[in-house]
Order: C-alpha cells, then structure tokens, then sequence
C-alpha cells in the first residue's frame, strides 16, 4: 500500500467520522430545541391524570373528591359532589351461550341429523331411567 493511499483512506475515514459527529451534534441540538419548545399540559386536564391513576379506583369517595380538589386549578371552585363510573373489569363478560340455530334444510340428506352424545352409555342409562 502507498504512502498516497493510506493518507487518502486515513483522510476518507477522519471525514465520515467527521461527518457523523457533526451529524449527531446537530440532532442533539435539534431534540433539545424540540423538548424545550413542547407545551405543557394546562392544568384543566390535570384531573383526568388524578382519575387515571389506581390509588384514585381503589378510593373511597371522599378520598377521590379530596384528590380531585388537590390538582384543580386556583381560579376554580372545589368539587362537592363527584360520581366517578364504576370500576371497568379487566375482562369482557362473555356473552351468554347462543342456541344452535340449523339454517339448511336436511330433506334430501342420506342421514339423519341426531345431536351427537359424549358419553354413548349416559345416554343410554337416561333412555333407561325414562
């Protein structure tokens, strides 16, 4: 390898890292002006953060109120009377078991349809006992 060669990667290399540096100095500036320009919440929707926490739906009511009336704003009335909904379960109710609905007609069929039985000899002692 020649002497021109090395100087010429050593001088590619110096300015892709270069570059890249410059680059990330350049994003870091860019987030730092971004987060120091973002809003911060309005203090109305303070609340709302109150009733999405779990010591707020483990609460009884005049604990929630308290709380409620803790984050409001200055210039705003206290909450006297505060219905929260009911506590959401984590899983749906199922919804209940619909019957079995056949919608072909089975005239032409070669075989009849009968419901199919798990246990052939429960069946069978029902039959007996009826």
């Amino acid at each position: 390898m020649s002497f021109v060669s090395l100087i010429a990667s050593n001088l590619t290399i110096n300015v892709v890292g270069g570059g890249l540096v410059f680059l990330g100095l350049v994003l870091l500036v860019t987030t730092l002006a971004f987060w120091r320009s973002a809003v911060e919440d309005s203090t109305v929707l303070a609340p709302l953060e109150v009733m999405a926490d779990r010591k707020f739906a483990r609460a009884d009511e005049t604990k929630r109120l308290a709380m409620l009336n803790l984050v409001r704003p200055d210039n705003a009335e206290p909450i006297v009377h505060h219905v929260s909904p009911a506590m959401l379960m984590r899983e749906p109710v199922s919804e209940p078991e619909k019957p079995f609905v056949d919608t072909f007609a089975h005239d032409d069929d070669a075989v009849d349809v009968v419901p199919s039985f798990i246990d052939p000899l429960l069946h069978q002692q029902n039959i007996q006992e009826q």
